[in-house]
């Protein structure tokens, strides 16, 4: 799998160079574009639809990796298993295709919305439903292992289906409040995808030797290949997104990444009977998932929408304490390369106690 691995990386960070240009014009010729206004940093009209050359790139990639590598199409024929009971008749080829099929559902909702605003409820009941279309294809919370009780907790069908949509949402929205300045969300995305990689890889080992849990270690591996796509994807893009940017990620390309992202921490991490299983996703997000709290809180004490916009957040009060664009989106990438960091050590420290 090493040589896929490089494929994936190398391949979707080539086929972004090539697909965003190609973003961009779209962008200008449907006139989609993120205006200036009194609450935004750019001073002049950015093309929105970025997200769809990450798309485009993850899902070529993907088809060229199944096409070319045989070990790639046999993974994927692999069952679909959760404590090595079988889910269905599914395999991971279906869940795959789940969750293309539920980031699809909510790109194409964000680029609606980033042409023409969409109804918040509206918003919320396509990613339920996207969300709700990757469960059915086994992309499922089915249980978690309690902090400090190592103790694993198979959840009813019902909180199973209330914690994935939920985990799921909140990902996606995360992402979506932190593309706030050029190149800051996808960066923070790049780290993270990048961190389940290893996270991944990591873990697979530990778990390959049981026979017993070789769905487990095939379920990492996938997590791994989508990571490290998504990870080729956004550097890609940075080329183009980072300060100055020349095109944004838009909603449509912040919320297929948050769901990307979200569905590779359920199909992998949250799945490891580990401690950290819980934590792992979320310290590697830490940074966003604080801001989107402190945004909840202010609005909920000024009375004002949980949704409603606002320039308070993290970043926006770096730059009014004299930080320039560039150095408030990189101190957030170290920060939460940091953090990264932290996660990896402590799933290297956790796994060698086992």
């Amino acid at each position: 799998m090493p040589l896929v691995y490089v494929f994936c990386f190398f391949i979707s960070l080539l086929l972004t160079l090539l697909f965003t240009p190609a973003a961009v014009f779209l962008s200008k010729k449907f006139g989609v574009y993120d205006m200036p206004n009194k609450r935004k940093v750019h001073s002049r009209p950015i093309p929105r639809w970025g997200g769809l050359a990450i798309f485009l790139s993850m899902l070529v990639c993907l088809i060229l990796v199944y096409n070319i590598f045989p070990q790639f199409s046999h993974l994927l024929t692999s069952a679909l298993k959760q404590k090595s009971k079988l889910i269905g008749t599914l395999t991971l080829y279906d869940q795959l295709l789940g969750i293309l099929t539920g980031s699809t559902f909510v790109l194409i909702l964000g680029m609606i919305d980033d042409k023409k605003n969409v109804q918040a409820m509206i918003k919320l009941l396509v990613q339920i439903i996207a969300a709700l279309v990757a469960m059915e294809y086994g992309v499922k919370i089915f249980g978690l292992t309690l902090p400090f009780f190592n103790k694993y907790i198979e959840l009813p069908i019902i909180l199973t289906l209330f914690v994935t949509v939920l985990w799921l949402i909140s990902f996606m929205n995360t992402i979506n409040l932190a593309d706030g300045l050029d190149g800051l969300a996808t960066g923070i995305v790049t780290i993270a995808a990048g961190t389940f990689f290893i996270v991944s890889i990591l873990m697979k080992p530990s778990v390959a030797m049981n026979p017993d849990k070789m769905w487990l270690a095939n379920q990492l591996q996938l997590s791994a290949i989508l990571s490290i796509t998504l990870c080729g994807a956004g550097i890609g893009f940075l080329f183009f997104n980072f300060n100055p940017a020349t095109v944004f990620l838009g909603d449509g390309g912040a919320l297929f990444m948050g769901f990307i992202l979200a569905s590779i921490s359920i199909m992998g991490t949250l799945k490891m009977p580990l401690v950290l299983a819980l934590f792992i996703p979320v310290i590697i997000v830490a940074l966003p998932v604080l801001d989107v709290f402190l945004s909840i809180l202010r609005r909920f004490r000024r009375g004002s929408g949980i949704m409603e916009p606002d320039k308070e957040h993290i970043h926006h009060r770096l730059l009014k304490w004299g930080w320039t664009h560039r150095e408030v989106v990189l101190i957030m990438y170290v920060i939460t390369l940091m953090l990264s960091i932290i996660t990896v050590s402590l799933t290297g420290w956790k796994l060698t106690l086992r």
